[in-house]
């Protein structure tokens, strides 16, 4: 909004526009002899029209109510009107001396400025004031200088200015060079003068710096070394072409604001190209101390901009960030990157965001060309695109939550269209006043058709006591597998588990362990099949142990969907070693099986037990038990039955004291199941040291037959 005039293209307009084609010659007055307009066609044009009257040229109105408000402009006979598509200028000055001033305004009359400039300064004579008035007094006939001033005001703006400038231009260098300094004040109102209030006020500084236009490799000369010079070499890599540098620093009087604003452009030589670049730069302070700002920096096709803010004692602050850029590596695989940042800190809230976007670009055919020339061109197309990003966050008071997300999408081309292939979320959070934290996590593969491949997942939680790990992953055909850990204080658990899946049949198997941290630790293992939703065989397994003092256990355990059920149980202690085993059949077959064996503080056996049991699905059943202490005591039941109803026991026992005397017997009935029942029982005992003893024998039945005698023996009997 500074400036007065269309800075479409440039900061200044030239000091002799270039012609437009609406340009017209407005004059009144008789023509003085035969004197004959004169045209001069070059790069400034101009209109000299010699022994004319002033120039007369009515302007259009600033409202349609507004009458046609004249613009008159006295001068000699060499006054020059110039018309744009923007504004007029009318300027004169002394024929061939380079000096000239005038005046210039907007179609609309919006805007007007005076000018007085000094143009085809050669050398180091009469090199005038430049811009500080600091103008150079040496150089070679090759250069030239121009320099001037303007003084001008907007309506519309409410805006007046004052400028002066210097132009350089060096031929053997083959660049033209600019400066410009500028005051300009917004007051409330133009036509009072020095009366005005100044609502705002800034000082402008431009340099620039680009090639001539037309510049030949060297000056034209008939003479044969002319001829033969030779051409100017290529720019060097990294040396600037052309650049342009604008600076402003304002004040507003009304809110007390100050800013400062610098913009610089330039063309830089890049290896086989030239680049443009830029860099821009804005600051505002306000007068209780709050502060912002932003810049941009452009490289080719690399762009990055930023925006930061501040209050008076840091109570409110935030950050943005925006960069485009595009990539080359040394085998010329190309890719752009696309990055938003923004942040911000209000004192009692913390929260960082970024998101990415990354494309991957291939060539068609063999091409590897690594220069950025080419990049993007015809021939590449894209691979792959990743969307990817971030937020971080925190709050200050109460339970001071923190959280936290990373987010990744990728996708890629097919038959024409982007379609995602994979997506990645990850989020967790944090109470730092309880020391409670949680989270979870999925990745997820996607096919070409936007179906599930596979969904991998994850959550977990630490509360400071107790913290668990899950993780586990699906796919479509019903497969999956797992992991989990967890631990409270010195105790630890896990789990590992595997699913697989073939149409409507799959199996699943678990393996889990325990550590109490006091010394127990087990670990069990579970698995089954099933065939169209039902399980049809299944089975389990349990180890463990007692650290330090001896004591593992395993159990194994299944079944299946026929109807067969096994169980089986070992444990083993210091002072003691067991055994269980159950089981049935399909066949309806069942059975159970038991042993003990216990030993004393030196590891000597001093006790065993057993007991076994069946059946069997025509009705056949069977018990049998034993015990045996040090061969000291032995005793021992069998006993069983059958379908036709015959049912039988046996039991027997031996004692020996530590005497050497002694004893042992036999027991024996029997039922035939139509009602006859017999039986016969018979024992052995001797004396000490196995010397002097006797005999009983006893059969009976239930027929009223008894049958009873004794003798004594010599001792105890060899068998």
């Amino acid at each position: 909004q500074h400036l007065p005039y269309n800075s479409t293209k440039y900061y200044h307009q030239p000091p002799h526009p270039t012609m437009p084609p609406t340009l017209r010659l407005r004059a009144t007055g008789a023509a003085s002899g035969g004197g004959g307009s004169q045209v001069e066609t070059s790069e400034l044009q101009r209109f000299s029209r010699p022994n004319r009257a002033p120039a007369v040229l009515r302007l259009k109105p600033v409202t349609q109510e507004a009458q046609l408000e004249a613009f008159r402009y006295s001068s000699g006979t060499t006054a020059i009107v110039t018309e744009t598509d923007d504004f007029v200028e009318v300027s004169d000055g002394p024929p061939g001396s380079g000096l000239c001033q005038g005046e210039r305004r907007s179609h609309d009359g919006v805007w007007t400025e005076r000018f007085i400039q000094q143009t085809g300064v050669r050398g180091g004579a009469g090199a005038g004031k430049g811009a500080k008035g600091n103008g150079k007094g040496k150089g070679s006939s090759a250069q030239s200088r121009d320099f001037g001033q303007r003084m001008g005001r907007n309506s519309q703006l409410g805006q007046r200015w004052k400028e002066s400038w210097q132009k350089s231009d060096d031929k053997e260098a083959g660049s033209q060079n600019l400066q410009v300094e500028r005051h300009v004040q917004e007051v409330d109102d133009l036509d009072a003068a020095d009366d005005a209030e100044v609502l705002q006020e800034w000082e402008e500084t431009e340099v620039w710096m680009e090639p001539l236009q037309g510049q030949s490799a060297s000056s034209s000369s008939s003479s044969s070394s002319a001829a033969a010079a030779t051409p100017p070499s290529a720019p060097a890599n990294g040396q600037v072409l052309m650049s342009r540098t604008w600076t402003q620093t304002g004040r507003d009087r009304r809110s007390g604001r100050t800013w400062k604003r610098t913009l610089t452009r330039r063309q830089v030589q890049r290896e086989d190209e030239v680049v443009e670049e830029s860099d821009e730069e804005l600051e505002e302070t306000e007068v209780n101390g709050d502060t912002r700002g932003s810049t941009r920096k452009r490289v080719g096709r690399s762009l990055e901009t930023s925006e930061w803010g501040n209050e008076r004692g840091g109570a409110n602050k935030w950050r943005s960030s925006y960069s485009l850029q595009t990539l080359v590596n040394s085998s010329g695989e190309v890719c752009t990157r696309e990055c938003i940042r923004k942040w911000y800190n209000n004192g009692e809230e913390e929260q960082n965001e970024e998101w990415e976007t990354l494309d991957e670009y291939e060539r068609a055919g063999n091409s590897r060309s690594a220069s950025s020339a080419n990049l993007l061109a015809s021939d590449m197309k894209l691979r792959r695109r990743i969307k990817s990003g971030r937020k971080d966050g925190r709050q200050f008071v109460g339970e001071e939550t923190e959280w936290h997300e990373r987010w990744e999408n990728q996708e890629v081309p097919i038959n024409g269209e982007l379609k995602v292939r994979r997506k990645k979320l990850e989020k967790w959070w944090r109470e730092n006043a309880k020391n409670n934290a949680w989270g979870e996590h999925s990745v997820a593969e996607i096919d070409r058709n936007g179906g599930m491949e596979s969904l991998e997942q994850r959550k977990w939680y630490d509360n400071g006591t107790e913290r668990q790990d899950e993780k586990w992953t699906e796919r479509p055909d019903g497969s999956a597998d797992g992991t989990k850990e967890g631990a409270r204080g010195s105790e630890r658990w896990g789990e590992k588990w595997i699913r697989t899946s073939t149409g409507e049949a799959g199996q699943q198997t678990v393996e889990k362990w325990h550590d109490d941290g006091l010394g127990k630790k087990v670990e069990h293992k579970e698995g089954k099949r099933w065939v169209e939703n039902k399980d049809v065989e299944w089975h389990h397994q349990e180890i463990g142990e007692v650290v330090g003092q001896g004591e593992t256990w395993t159990v194994n355990g299944g079944g299946n969907i026929s109807g067969d059920v096994w169980y089986e149980a070992w444990k083993e202690k210091q002072d003691e070693k067991s055994c269980l085993k159950t089981g049935r059949n399909a066949q309806g077959d069942t059975w159970r099986e038991n042993w003990v064996e216990e030993y004393d503080t030196s590891g000597i056996r001093v006790r065993q037990q057993a007991e076994k049991e069946g059946s069997n699905a025509r009705g056949d059943a069977w018990y049998e038990t034993w015990i045996e202490e040090q061969e000291q005591k032995k005793r021992a039941l069998k006993r069983g039955s059958n379908a036709a109803g015959e049912e039988w026991t046996e039991e027997w026992g031996e004692e020996a004291r530590p005497d050497g005397s002694g004893y042992k017997w036999t027991s024996k009935w029997a039922d035939d199941g139509l009602g006859n029942r017999w039986g016969d029982n018979w024992g052995d005992e001797w004396g000490s040291g196995g010397d002097g003893g006797k005999r009983w024998v006893e059969k009976w039945n239930n027929k009223g037959q008894n049958e009873k005698h004794n003798h004594d023996t010599s001792g105890r009997p060899e068998h």
